[in-house]
This record gives C-alpha cells, sequence and structure tokens, in this order.
C-alpha cells in the first residue's frame, strides 16, 4: 500500500484531498471516536452492521490485519473466510486509497541536525522534559498560532485539552502570547503546575546569571507561566504579553521575568470549571 503524499500537490489538489479525508471521517466518527476498550465495556461490536459482524467474526488480529491491510506477509496470500459485504471493502479500498505514506520522504529537520534529542531552535527550558518529536511539533504551531495572532490581532490564545502544558509555556513564555490553558484531566494539571515552577525557577537562574539579558519591554513581575489552578477556583486575570515579544525567543539568551503564578499568569483549569 503505497499512500498518499501531500508532496508535490498543488493547493487545488490538498483541498480535494481534504475534502475526502473529511467525508470520510464524518461518515465513520462513531468508530474512529471508539476506544478498543469500549468495544468491551460498550459493547460496541453490537453496534456494527451484521454483515460486517458476520464477515469478522472469529478472524485472528494477524488475519483481520492481512484481509483489512491487504500486505501479507511474505508466502502468504489473502483469503477470505467468507464474502465481504459491499460496505465493507468499500470502507477499505477507500482507506488505502487516502492513507499517508507511511514511506519517509523528507530528511531530519536542520534542528535537529546536531543533537537528534534537542531542537537547536527551542532554548533548553522549554526542551526539558519534551521528547524530540513534541519538540518539534510545539514549536512549529506555537509559530503558526503566533503568526496568525499578529496577522488577526487576536490577544488571546486558549489551548483546549493542554495536557502537560508543553504548547502553553512556550507560547507564553516564548512567544509572548497571552494563553489560557483548558485541561479536564487533574493529574495533568498538577503535572502542568509543577513544569510552570520548574520553568520559573530555571528562569530565575538564567536572568541570576545574566542580570542585562532582559527581553525588551517586560517588565520584572510582569510575567508568569500558564500556571494551573485548583480546580473550581480559577486563577487571576492574565497580564497581556507585549507585541512581539516574549521572555524567550527561540535561539536567543535567556531573557527571564519572574511573576506570581496566581495573579500573573494565565490559568489551566480542569474542564467545567471556572
Amino acid at each position: 500500500m503505497s499512500g498518499v503524499s501531500a508532496r508535490g500537490l498543488s493547493p487545488e489538489q490538498r483541498r480535494q484531498l481534504a475534502v475526502k479525508l473529511t467525508r470520510v471521517l464524518a461518515r465513520y466518527r462513531p468508530i474512529l471516536d471508539a476506544y478498543i476498550i469500549e468495544f468491551f465495556t460498550d459493547n460496541l461490536w453490537a453496534t456494527l452492521p451484521g454483515s460486517w459482524q458476520e464477515a469478522l467474526d472469529g478472524l485472528k488480529p494477524p488475519q483481520l490485519a492481512t484481509q483489512l491491510l491487504g500486505v501479507p506477509g511474505e508466502g502468504e496470500v489473502v483469503r477470505y473466510s467468507s464474502v465481504w459485504p459491499l460496505s465493507l471493502l468499500a470502507l477499505k479500498s477507500t482507506a488505502c486509497a487516502l492513507a499517508f505514506t507511511r514511506t519517509p520522504g523528507f530528511q531530519t529537520p536542520s534542528e535537529f541536525l546536531e543533537n537528534p534529542s534537542q531542537s537547536s531552535r527551542l532554548t533548553a527550558p522549554f526542551r526539558k522534559h519534551v521528547r524530540p518529536k513534541k519538540q518539534h511539533e510545539i514549536r512549529r504551531l506555537g509559530e503558526l498560532v503566533k503568526k496568525l495572532s499578529d496577522l488577526t490581532g487576536c490577544t488571546q490564545v486558549v489551548d483546549i485539552g493542554s495536557g502537560q502544558g508543553h504548547l502553553s509555556r512556550f507560547m507564553s513564555l516564548g512567544l509572548g502570547l497571552t494563553v489560557k490553558s483548558v485541561e479536564g484531566d487533574p493529574r495533568l494539571v498538577e503535572r502542568a503546575q509543577r513544569l510552570d515552577q520548574e520553568l520559573l525557577q530555571a528562569l530565575e537562574k538564567e536572568e541570576k546569571r545574566h542580570p542585562q539579558v532582559r527581553a525588551a519591554g517586560t517588565p520584572a513581575g510582569r510575567a508568569g507561566p500558564p500556571a494551573a489552578a485548583e480546580s473550581g477556583r480559577p486563577a487571576g486575570p492574565p497580564v497581556p504579553g507585549e507585541p512581539g515579544g516574549g521572555l524567550l525567543q527561540p535561539g536567543a539568551a535567556a531573557c527571564p521575568a519572574s511573576g506570581d503564578a496566581d495573579s500573573a499568569g494565565p490559568a489551566a483549569l480542569p474542564s467545567g470549571a471556572g
């Protein structure tokens, strides 16, 4: 299965591909949104069409993978134990036609050439506790949000499902955006709080080592992390960041500014709180 590669497609071809993908995802949303365990706990198997159940029942995982993916192992031949319904065959063909290629068609990003585990375009505090893939993602996404915010005049950014807050911290303290983080898992909120404090401590140490370095227009005490608030008790109002400025710009020297997490920084709230 060769798959689809967006590289080389014109903007119109990409738009058409996006439309097709959206239609397929919308049609099979109940299947895509389900967790594997829910097939057992919520009996989702019973929600599949009867013809699908008859065709798939009794297949072992390797057999199912071979028949669905159409990629038999060496010396194997794809054999169907029963006649599959057209709707299931159509889903299989559509998935194969629209699946993105699994063959790497790109080189290692330049930011990881020097060190494959550390992005050279993120300063050290934003790399801590973050895997290389996530480093790349938060930098690209954060810079895109920053660009869109500047173009549209957006003054507030909301990070829904912020998890441990890596992206929120980068957008807030790295790119100077005012960020509100929302996370429904109390464990992740607690983890985000600890990482916020670790980052503030790192910034304070860097400031002591380089007291002459500070982001232009960012006075001490005016910026805080996208800190997590206790459940049901939102933190104080966020302080807007200076336009185009941030405490730590990618690739620049650290320019920390200490702040009270409960009064200066945007808040990460459990869903439904505040």
